[in-house]
């Protein structure tokens, strides 16, 4: 097929997967064992570099190495993301193909720990956009059945999977850095996802990661750009490095990132 005619229907398939999404889309009904509160927790922003993918870390092995609760720390980047050269996974192991056969999925997922799992994200753009609604939720009753809780890092482009694994989130946490670009592309992003894709605004929480003593926004300033309130803060740490999470999981744990992080995640889940 000609580079030409694969853009051409990379495009459509876009076209018609962000369709679906919008409130047109069926409501997803969530079987009994997705019901649990809180159980499928998205970690997104619209901006590179603001450490989305840190905060999942510290996430996943907060509930799995802190609570002991089977976590699946699930990569939905397309781009393709950085989980296979951070955890040294095989090519063929990822997340199309635990989707394509999800009554096998577990031959695609890689331990790292006793109660963590990583899948890696799809390899390619135009097969994240032929992923069907249906397929995306069918997938996510199977693991839901398996894991106590799914940690989902994002890739910062919005893609129809993307938006059904949003719309089957409990809770979304939304990070920005303290800067006023980042903070304006976070509102504009929030309301795209509220307004044409329909999901809920009670889902999301406001993060502010990287934060410095002396920063020049202020918190009500914050709020004011994104009409959100601001849930918590995550103050920069020069020691926390996200590699950690397979050199020395212990020494990632003792970062500030990572006990900021618990602390959000038990005001979101009392009793945690």
């Amino acid at each position: 097929m000609m580079k030409r005619d694969l853009l051409k229907t990379y495009k459509t398939q876009r076209a018609n997967n962000l369709n679906d999404c919008m409130g047109l889309m069926k409501e997803f009904v969530k079987p009994e064992c997705m019901s649990a509160s809180n159980k499928i927790i998205s970690i997104v922003s619209n901006k590179g570099g603001v450490g989305k993918t840190s905060i999942a870390f510290c996430t996943a092995l907060y509930f799995s190495i802190e609570m002991k609760k089977k976590t699946l720390l699930l990569e939905m980047d397309c781009s393709p993301g950085d989980f296979g050269t951070l955890f040294d996974i095989d090519k063929d192991m990822s997340l199309e193909m635990a989707i394509r056969f999800p009554g096998d999925y577990k031959k695609y997922i890689k331990a790292i720990s006793k109660n963590t799992d990583v899948l890696k994200g799809m390899p390619d753009p135009i097969i994240a956009e032929s992923v069907s609604s249906d397929s995306c939720q069918q997938f996510f009753t199977k693991i839901s059945c398996d894991y106590d809780y799914i940690i989902i890092d994002t890739q910062t482009v919005l893609n129809g999977i993307l938006i059904d694994a949003l719309k089957l989130s409990d809770q979304i946490m939304v990070v920005s850095n303290n800067s006023i670009e980042s903070i304006a592309r976070i509102s504009k992003f929030l309301e795209i996802l509220v307004s044409r894709f329909m999901i809920e605004k009670s889902k999301f929480k406001i993060i502010i990661n990287k934060k410095k003593i002396f920063s020049f926004l202020k918190v009500w300033e914050i709020s004011k750009i994104i009409n959100y309130p601001i849930d918590a803060f995550i103050h920069y740490d020069k020691r926390f490095n996200k590699s950690l999470v397979f050199i020395d999981k212990r020494k990632l744990m003792a970062t500030k990132v990572f006990r900021e992080t618990k602390k959000i995640l038990k005001n979101m889940s009392p009793g945690a």
